[in-house]
């Protein structure tokens, strides 16, 4: 299937200071897939320039695109009003199968850079092609082979240093390529550390420390690529290990993440429009997280260890061919994933919860889809079929014997059927028409599922397991639980005419079956929350849910050297079964970018300003206990001053006015004695400086 990629400066807006299309040695491209029209060149980025840890900042400013945090190393893409498991996230093809059951271990946390990286989003309705449960969205974080395989022949090498303040940070990063006339070998490598980071100043004029910010990680990948006429082969494997890392809206920090992941691919290119594509990839996560050795416990008895690990093993293949005057692609898929967890205490060696316990999930999916360009449409048609078949080992806690309500929750879920299967069909068309020379119109609509996950189903012990959402319940799980099925519209128009090009969008999803958290009836789990000093648990229960919104891209010349790019969003989600706001819903925002391009001693010089304006969001759940929160602007200074071919200096001043601001999107925090009040939200970071260097040769 052809697929116009679109690189929009404005995806760096707010966390790059600088576009510099002749720097090749730049490693992180945003790209954004599925627009009928080509709006800038690529827009390569340095390494050197990202905020988060993750490289979440790198996403935060595409259209729709909001990250939630509850750590430096735990960002969530949000994707027009949906998170976590909704929004399909591949890094370099590998589906991730993370180990916490709080996404501490998000997939964004698992993103190394290596030259040629891209971070490609599908922009609304996603072809059925892009992957299995892609509801709320796909986002693919990639280095295409064919990139590599096209590299000059020889020895590259890039490096850059960076250096942030307050919170003294150091960042690290090399990499290494040496390319032939059919092959390819590529090193890379990363060290990121950082202390606690601050808040800007508060109206008495004093600084916040943000609680648990802190961060360490190092982490290192290997591929090689060979080709030899119509074949080629190329293969990964990658480790990245996190130590202790705050999680402040999480009932626990990081004590260590340890990842690994490979993948093979092959390709046969049987002529220029056919092609035979294969893939084989696995990741394996071993990770330890606790509530004592980065925060304060109130009492020895309630220190709590979680050792979690997942497991994950899949093969994709897709073939592609002309039919009926188009393009036609089939495909098929397998993915196993197995996820484990015990929780104990270190001063008591006798307590112990066999949270989960060889958990399985495995998916079997096959698609196709049709393709066809002409002079008056763009067609595509696409029709996946997915079965996720889900099962559970028993479980068991040294409370079985002493708590009756922990007994009969044990008991039950021991004795119920805890296998499942789910049958989901989804369907999507879409079809952008050039109505001028100026003008494309887009629309499309698409049905889409996502089978529930593991600790919505298997969480047998009401526990703060929420995926990530950190709303501050305790959540037990449901065995009858069935799919989502959300059924969505879009509209769009791109308008391009001498340079400027803005491109709404508007859409409507409907979900059926919506998974959210309902008050538990449960008795034996209101009794043991309630024992535990908590609120009535929540369980997972099928509801029904709407979205609906409008994002809009902007970017243009102001004059030769003078860029300006811009985005906007709005959405707004409720539940539909009752008169509720959905939960950590993004307000709406606008960041809009200016880059002057210019010279320094003869030498090529950006320099960039950008304004990120966030509204208020009044509109919050209830039900969750959601509180609001008030708008704020932020403004943003950067500079990149390029010496020589080889190396290159670049500098950046985040939130230069130093304003002191809660995110909606952010968690609220859970560590006591610090200068955030338990349950107030997490504020953002405060002026920060960054200063970096790269060389390469």
């Amino acid at each position: 299937m052809k697929k116009t990629a679109i690189a929009l400066a404005v995806c760096t807006a707010g966390f790059s200071p600088f576009l510099y299309a002749q720097d090749t040695s730049s490693n992180e491209v945003i790209t954004v897939i599925g627009e009928p029209l080509t709006l800038t060149n690529n827009a390569p980025v340095s390494a050197s320039t990202n905020t988060e840890a993750d490289y979440g900042d790198q996403l935060a400013t595409l259209p729709g695109v909001t990250i939630s945090r509850n750590g430096p190393v735990t960002g969530l893409i949000q994707y027009r009003g949906l998170y976590g498991d909704r929004v399909g996230v591949t890094i370099d093809g590998v589906d991730i199968a993370g180990a916490g059951p709080n996404a501490m271990d998000s997939p964004l946390s698992h993103v190394l850079p290596e030259p040629g990286l891209q971070a490609v989003l599908y922009r609304g309705i996603v072809p059925v092609s892009a992957g299995v449960e892609t509801l709320g969205g796909k986002l693919e974080i990639r280095a295409d082979a064919s990139h590599l395989f096209s590299e000059a022949n020889g020895l590259q090498f890039n490096a850059s240093a960076s250096m942030f303040s307050p919170g003294d940070a150091q960042q690290y990063q090399a990499n290494a390529f040496y390319g032939t006339d059919n092959g390819f070998f590529s090193g890379a490598f990363t060290h990121q550390q950082r202390d606690e980071r601050e808040a800007g100043s508060n109206d008495a004029g004093s600084s916040i420390t943000i609680p648990n910010s802190q961060y360490q990680r190092n982490g290192g990948k290997l591929r090689a690529g060979y080709s030899w006429g119509k074949h080629s082969l190329d293969v990964s494997y990658q480790t990245l290990n996190t130590n202790d890392s705050g999680t402040a809206a999480l009932a626990m920090d990081i004590a260590f993440i340890d990842a690994a992941w490979y993948r093979l691919g092959y390709q046969y290119q049987a002529d220029d429009e056919r092609m035979l594509k294969v893939s084989v990839f696995g990741n394996s996560n071993q990770h330890a997280m606790d509530n004592f050795s980065q925060r304060a416990v109130s009492m020895a008895s309630m220190a709590r260890q979680n050792d979690a690990d997942s497991l994950g093993q899949g093969v994709e293949a897709s073939y592609v061919t002309p039919a009926l005057d188009g393009e036609l692609e089939v495909g098929f898929s397998h993915l196993h994933s197995r996820n484990n967890s015990v929780i104990t205490n270190p001063n008591n060696s006798a307590f112990y919860i066999n949270n989960y316990t060889d958990i399985t999930r495995d998916t079997f999916s096959g698609f196709t889809e049709w393709h066809r360009v002409t002079d008056t449409a763009d067609y595509l048609l696409g029709l996946r079929y997915t079965q996720v078949d889900m099962d559970a080992d028993a479980i068991g806690s040294n409370m079985v014997m002493m708590n009756d309500a922990v007994a009969m929750l044990a008991s039950n879920f021991n004795n119920a059927k805890r296998s499942e299967t789910y049958n989901m069909l989804d369907a999507a068309a879409t079809i952008q028409i050039p109505v001028s020379d100026t003008v494309t119109v887009f629309t499309g609509i698409s049905q889409k599922n996502r089978a529930p996950n593991y600790y919505e189903r298997y969480t047998w012990l009401p526990l703060g397991i929420t995926g990530g959402m950190a709303d501050g319940f305790n959540y037990i799980g449901n065995l009858e639980l069935d799919n989502e099925t959300a059924r969505q519209f879009e509209f769009g128009i791109t308008y391009s005419k001498n340079d400027w090009t803005v491109s709404p969008r508007l859409y409507y999803q409907d979900i059926e079956d919506y998974i959210a958290g309902t008050p538990s009836s449960n008795t034996a789990a209101i009794m043991f929350s309630t024992m535990m000093g908590s609120d009535t648990p929540f369980q997972w229960t099928n509801t029904d849910a709407i979205i609906k919104g409008l994002d809009v891209t902007i970017s243009g010349k102001l004059l030769n050297n003078l860029l300006l790019t811009s985005t906007a969003s709005v959405n707004h989600g409720n539940r539909d079964d009752i008169d509720d706001a959905l939960f950590r819903i993004a307000p709406e925002q606008l960041t809009t970018r200016i880059e002057w391009q210019s010279e320094l001693m003869q030498s090529p010089l950006m320099l960039s300003v950008t304004s990120h304006l966030v509204g208020a969001q009044n509109h919050t759940s209830a039900l969750q206990s959601e509180s609001s929160t008030a708008g704020y602007g932020l403004i943003h200074l950067g500079a990149r001053w390029q010496l020589s071919q080889s190396f290159s200096l670049s500098a950046q001043l985040q939130n230069a006015f130093d304003k002191y601001y809660t995110a909606h999107t952010a968690g609220v925090n859970r560590v006591s004695d610090a200068d955030v009040a338990v349950g107030d939200k997490l504020p953002g970071t405060g002026r920060e400086w960054q200063v970096s260097a790269s060389y390469r040769f």
